[in-house]
């Protein structure tokens, strides 16, 4: 507990500071990518509401949903999407239904990218 008997919160700065720390280790290979992920993940969380990400539950979206999610059309979502704008790749489910995994989804809206940046962290 703080002085003033409140629970101190991470702020933003150090969240941010921890994880261009945790870059070179990544980058050496001693973090995983995928532990990286979730330190920064949760470090974000708390700099926010003081509390843990809640793990994402799995689950496969339609291009239909991820485009309302990135909150663009779903003719945008196409045509971004064939230029490779995205990170996260189309799973064929069947011979001809595309699925989109929702943690990675998740992943990339919240490393700040958006469709307009080009796809780049603008975080």
């Amino acid at each position: 507990m703080g002085m003033n008997g409140t629970v101190p919160q991470l702020r933003m700065q150090t969240a941010h500071l921890a994880c261009r720390l945790l870059a070179p280790l990544l980058d050496s290979g001693l973090v995983l990518s995928s532990e990286y992920d979730i330190i920064k993940r949760n470090l974000h969380a708390l700099s926010k509401t003081g509390e843990l990400a809640q793990p994402i539950e799995s689950k496969l979206l339609t291009p239909q949903e991820v485009a309302g999610m990135l909150a663009i059309s779903y003719s945008q979502f196409r045509a971004l999407e064939k230029e490779n704008v995205f990170p996260f790749k189309r799973m064929m489910v069947g011979n001809k239904t595309v699925r989109y995994r929702n943690s990675d989804v998740i992943r990339y809206i919240e490393a700040g990218n958006s469709p307009e940046s080009g796809g780049e962290a603008t975080a």
